[in-house]
């Protein structure tokens, strides 16, 4: 599994670079130790998407990770896999499988990694970026995306950032992965700890944020409880309407990590929990970073294919368009105070 440490969004290596490799920290066995076998036959079996098929980037042919697709899909975004410092990409689309390579997207490019793009409905632009790490904790910002530019990135405040925790040489917290709701009103994403050794982030999990008085804050850990596991779930998406949640898992078996695939929980009304999550069968592979389409009649992903990541997608059985319910959620998705 070379490709396991670098694979999980906001590479594990560079990270684990500001850690400082010469202090000590946690042994990767000792953190599997901390995590439950996983059990491929308790998964849930989820049948409503098929076809799964390869998107093509003309003119590039690196690894394509993590990708941001706009509401429109004229604009597909995904970073690179190079280390220490990962940059995002964008290509323009051609027909429904095929896009034409554009170039780095402007104004995020930097010596540390830049990465997990996403859009709202207007346009905005989300991404994680490692340049002011650790000394700004804030690694989830927002711009505006025109013609291949990022403009006026800025870091997004509130309490979605761990603090308190980080202690430089032993273990990080860093907060990436940024999915917002059509309305920039919540945001999903991960959180995980870094430790030296290790090679990959434990706990890691995904949050939820609501939107108050210009700052994001977290919404009550019982809304996801049934996601989160004594596995790794991460890279998050929300539907529009809030009633599905996409997201990937890594969990252990035979006592070494694995990918296991790509999910999605349910719930009936924005007032409830997430249901328990099921697994999406029609994806095959080793995959991460699930996102959906402006019409969510498709699923957009990553998966190893050939010794490099590549942009793959499954389209929906049933087609459905859903409608956002904002007001409703923002109820549901109390933030703790």
């Amino acid at each position: 599994m070379r490709y396991f440490f670098t694979s999980i969004a906001v590479s594990a290596t560079t990270i684990l670079v500001l850690c400082n490799y010469g202090c000590a920290g946690q042994a990767m066995n000792e953190v599997l130790a901390q995590m439950p076998e996983y059990r491929p036959e308790s998964d849930i079996p989820n049948n409503d998407w098929h076809n799964e098929e390869r998107v093509t980037i003309r003119g590039y042919s690196a690894d394509a990770m993590e990708i941001g697709i706009s509401q429109d899909g004229r604009h597909l975004l995904f970073n690179d896999q190079n280390e220490p410092d990962k940059d995002m990409h964008w290509a323009e689309r051609i027909d429904d499988t095929t896009y034409q390579y554009k170039g780095k997207i402007g104004n995020t490019v930097s010596q540390a990694v830049d990465g997990t793009p996403s859009f709202d409905a207007a346009g905005n632009l989300y991404f994680t970026s490692l340049k002011s790490y650790p000394k700004d904790i804030r690694t989830i910002n927002r711009a505006e995306f025109k013609d291949g530019v990022a403009l006026k990135p800025i870091p997004i405040d509130g309490d979605i950032y761990i603090t308190g925790r980080n202690k430089i040489g032993k273990e990080l917290w860093v907060s990436l992965d940024p999915d917002a709701s059509d309305d920039g009103t919540f945001l999903f994403y991960s959180e995980g700890r870094f430790c030296p050794g290790v090679g990959f982030p434990y706990p890691f999990k995904v949050r939820g944020a609501r939107k108050v008085d210009g700052k994001y804050l977290k919404i009550d850990d019982r809304i996801l409880a049934n996601i989160n596991t004594g596995s790794m779930e991460y890279a998050p998406a929300i539907s529009s309407n809030g009633l599905e949640l996409f997201f990937a898992r890594i969990g252990k078996m035979k006592g070494r990590p694995k990918f296991i695939g790509i999910f999605v929980a349910r719930r009936e009304s924005v007032l409830e929990p997430f249901s328990r999550p099921n697994k999406i069968m029609a994806i095959t592979g080793d995959v991460e970073a699930p996102v959906l389409s402006g019409d969510e009649n498709h699923l957009y992903y990553h998966r190893m294919d050939g010794g490099r990541f590549m942009v793959y997608r499954v389209t929906r059985k049933e087609s459905k368009m859903q409608t956002f319910e904002p007001g409703a959620q923002a109820d549901a998705n109390r933030p703790r105070r």
